[in-house]
């Protein structure tokens, strides 16, 4: 028996873990106060492809719809997704991440509608760093639920536990430089009627954040994971995206992304409303 299958209890083991965490921490929610001074790492702007594993925090929520278009290969997809985050604690984030969508595929393969695989995560905020409040740290867990129909290609029928680390450094004129660094623990799985053998996968993402004014954000992704399971090509994307602020708490956010690696869709289109607290 290989490696990773001796690991299969590990996304189990991280799911309870950060339910727990989250159930805890929810019980000192009260403690703050909209008078109390902003948790350390607060943010309004967020990464899209690496959203939980942005080392920067909600204030106290963030609720967020998106509809997004895949140009796959060999399946389309268009999928509406719901990314909602919590802060329940000073030093703590917990949120979510699930859609439901619909998929084209050409010649015999299978295609239909149906649910996504559930993202969950809970991350801390170490330290900051740096006179002037300069560098954000932060370590994470991220646990994929396979609630997605695997049939559609909506969903690999495969837990997984990912366990990063991520910084976000201060820039010249309130820029920002993000990046993270992640091991993912794959089970096996199927998609598509096609077995999945499951990996260990290692995931590197940087990311610039540029503000052109008190509203509007210019958004920079690049994010390459090795092969998440046996014969299946890495997945590298290079993504650029705008949050623009609509009201003081309301954020249009839009972004394309491109494959770089056989592994990745050929193209995906994001667009989004979030909601800030």
């Amino acid at each position: 028996m290989n490696a990773t299958r001796n690991m299969t209890r590990i996304p189990h083991l991280g799911l309870a873990c950060i339910l727990l965490v989250g159930c805890g921490f929810l019980t000192q929610a009260r403690a703050q106060t909209p008078s109390a001074p902003p948790p350390p790492g607060a943010v309004h702007t967020r990464l899209f492809l690496a959203f939980a594993e942005d080392a920067g925090f909600v204030p106290q929520q963030w609720w967020e719809g998106r509809l997004g278009f895949t140009d796959g290969d060999p399946v389309d997809a268009t999928v509406g997704e719901l990314v909602v985050a919590v802060r329940p604690y000073r030093r703590v984030e917990a949120g979510l991440r699930v859609g439901f969508g619909s998929t084209d595929a050409p010649g015999r393969l299978p295609e239909g509608s149906g649910a996504t695989d559930l993202d969950l995560w809970a991350k801390w905020h170490v330290a900051t760093l740096g006179e002037g409040a300069r560098t954000d740290v932060a370590v994470g867990a991220l646990v994929t639920v396979p609630t997605g129909d695997d049939t559609a290609g909506l969903g690999q029928d495969a837990f997984g536990l990912a366990l990063f680390g991520a910084i976000r450094h201060g820039l010249a004129r309130e820029a920002r430089f993000v990046a993270h660094a992640a091991l993912r623990f794959n089970e096996d799985g199927r998609t598509l009627g096609v077995r999945l053998e499951g990996r260990t996968s290692a995931r590197l993402g940087l990311g610039l954040l540029v503000p052109l004014d008190d509203t509007f954000q210019l958004i920079g992704e690049v994010v390459g994971e090795t092969e998440r399971f046996r014969r299946q090509d890495a997945d590298f994307r290079l993504l650029g995206g705008v949050q623009w602020g609509l009201t003081e708490r309301g954020y249009v956010r839009a972004a394309l992304a491109l494959g770089l690696t056989d592994g990745a869709p050929d193209g995906q289109l994001l667009v989004g409303y979030a909601f800030a607290l």
